[in-house]
């Protein structure tokens, strides 16, 4: 926080600064929280006099109160639609800038060719960056093309789109958290062509795999902390993909009877830590044949367990 200085106020001296030090108020902070009867004392002003510095004080370095509904509509406006109809009317419209999202299922349930035709249809519109890191090495610009192919057939858009999904290959947390680190100045120096979307594909192999189990809560708490703040300070969605752990509870044989039916729980992986760390958490399923259902499983804005259905086709997620 700023220090005081003579230059804040006209009633603010380089004495009654030096006062104020004796007394423990260095900045101004420690001046908007101090007792007005102690400021009194230590300055020799009226309480009008230290209210109204106070005031001053408080305008020029506090933050700005905005009305949760001005913030609603402003989030409304700048809502990252992903083109995939259903899963946009389940989100309340799309993607909401500065929200962390995972999407979670088994392998092969579909989660990467989600990713995929989400980048996409972003990427489809003019200026838009997708930032695609890839853990997995399964990236494939070849698929990309397929999807852009039955959405256009406008070479130069796809060309073009191809353009604007930067994908980073990435094979070590740390250097995870690295290029994280390096996209805060990228997104800095980004100025009409900007970054509408980041997305990791995925976290429980890279995290496994080279992370002995003290570090693993350490490097989530690192990751979740960039994530946050690339999140909020350059008001962009970021979609996380997760896989699943099922398992099914002993039954009690000590009570002396057998339940005729099991349920089979399904959590994510990534442990305790990571698991409020998501704005929004999706499940993706199989049902039967190309088709998936999409289930919410954690949310502060959407009604939990709500539910859509997909396609997967050459044409991506439909």
């Amino acid at each position: 926080m700023e220090k005081l200085n003579s230059s804040m106020h006209s009633k603010l001296s380089e004495c009654m600064i030096e006062r104020l030090r004796h007394k423990k108020v260095f900045t101004v902070i420690d001046f908007i929280r101090e007792d007005q009867d102690k400021l009194r004392t230590a300055t020799d002003l009226s309480f009008k006099e230290v209210m109204d510095i106070k005031k001053i004080l408080t305008e020029k370095f506090g933050g700005v109160v905005k009305k949760p509904s001005n913030l609603w509509k402003l989030e409304q406006l700048n809502t990252i639609c992903t083109k995939i109809k259903s899963l946009d009317d389940l989100l309340g419209g799309g993607l909401n800038p500065g929200q962390i999202y995972e999407i979670c299922g088994i392998s092969s349930s579909g989660k990467t060719q989600l990713c995929l035709t989400i980048a996409s249809n972003i990427a489809l519109l003019p200026n838009n960056v997708v930032r695609y890191i890839d853990t997995k090495g399964d990236f494939f610009a070849s698929r990309v093309e397929t999807i852009l192919n039955h959405k256009t057939n406008n070479e130069e858009e796809i060309n073009r789109a191809m353009e604007q999904i930067r994908v980073t290959l990435i094979r070590d947390p740390n250097k995870l958290l690295d290029i994280l680190r390096r996209m805060i100045n990228i997104l800095k120096q980004e100025d009409d062509i900007r970054t509408k979307a980041l997305i990791i594909d995925s976290l429980p192999g890279i995290i496994f795999k080279f992370s002995k189990e003290p570090e693993i809560n350490i490097t989530l708490n690192h990751l979740s902390n960039l994530c946050r703040f690339l999140a909020n300070e350059f008001y962009i969605p970021i979609i996380i993909v997760n896989l699943t752990t099922q398992w099914t509870p002993l039954s009690d044989k000590s009570s002396g009877s057998a339940t005729k039916e099991t349920q089979t729980l399904v959590n994510p992986t990534l442990g305790k830590y990571w698991l409020h760390i998501p704005s929004t958490r999706l499940l993706i399923e199989k049902l039967n044949n190309d088709y998936r259902k999409i289930t919410v499983w954690k949310s502060f804005q959407i009604k939990m367990d709500s539910v859509c259905s997909v396609k997967l086709s050459e044409a991506g997620v439909t």
